[in-house]
């Protein structure tokens, strides 16, 4: 595999343009002096989950991350439960076949999964012991499933939904963005980094 063909890319300047054009929420993602996105979004008490799978992604989320991400055209859904994919199509990983993900595979290996074929990655582990008892899975090894993410090509990027900020290799990864959620009260607050491969 090639990792030296990069993907054609906006600037997160860009991204942030679009984002705040597309979505019509405030502007509240900033180029820090580092280089780097920072920002926090309020998600607000819509409680919300489309596919009212436990752990599903709160409501706006999917589109918000679809308008940082307008020139990505293959998506995958990583840990993919029941993804809402009306908001954001793609093809979707996971370990339980009864949700009939595109893959069925393990997210620490991805044996089977063409990553080459994919521009952008959407992954939201289980944060904790408790929420594996949820899913009927044991907790994930988060480097693990960073390792075999580099199997993707140059240049595409990996949204990491989590309360950890994962293990990575610096010379396979570079942090692009790192975004605060807070979903509304009584609820976890949560991390968004965005890995770019090198």
């Amino acid at each position: 595999m090639n990792h030296m063909t990069t993907l054609t890319t906006l600037t997160w300047e860009e991204r942030i343009a679009h984002y705040t054009k597309a979505t019509g929420f405030p502007r509240n993602l900033f180029m820090g002096e580092d280089g780097r996105v920072v920002g926090t979004w309020i998600m607000g008490n819509d409680y919300r989950v489309k596919s009212t799978y436990y752990g599903g992604y709160p409501a706006t989320y999917l589109r918000r991350i679809k308008a940082l991400f307008p020139d990505k055209r293959r998506p995958l859904h990583v840990f993919s439960g029941k993804v809402d994919l009306e908001v954001f199509p793609g093809d979707t990983v996971d370990i339980n076949q009864n949700l009939s993900p595109t893959y069925v595979d393990d997210a620490q290996k991805l044996e089977t999964v063409p990553l080459e074929q994919y521009d952008l990655i959407l992954a939201d582990p289980p944060y904790s012991v408790e929420d594996c008892e949820h899913y009927g899975t044991s907790m994930v090894k988060r480097n693990a499933v960073m390792r075999a993410l580099q199997g993707v090509r140059s240049g595409t990027h990996v949204v990491w939904l989590d309360q950890v900020l994962p293990m990575y290799r610096k010379d396979a990864f570079a942090v692009e963005a790192t975004i605060g959620m807070w979903k509304s009260t009584n609820h976890r607050f949560r991390g968004i980094t965005i890995f770019r491969r090198l």
